[in-house]
């Protein structure tokens, strides 16, 4: 049997008031282009702290753009 696959994807998870955590994921888009990384929010949800959760998931190795 073969070692299971490793997930090409990264998933990082950050919570943060409201305007920060819109601050946070511009950064991130900036950081990891999607055109680069197929970089998106996969989920968010607000917490009862009047925080937001967010998982950013990213790609672990750019897309190179030669094709």
């Amino acid at each position: 049997m073969g070692a299971m696959p490793q997930d090409p994807f990264i998933r990082e998870k950050f919570t943060r008031e409201r305007t920060a955590a819109k601050k946070l994921a511009a950064e991130y888009f900036e950081r990891f282009p999607k055109d680069r990384y197929p970089t998106e929010v996969e989920s968010w949800r607000h917490l009862q702290s009047q925080n937001i959760e967010i998982t950013m998931k990213r790609l672990r190795v750019p897309i190179d753009a030669g094709g």
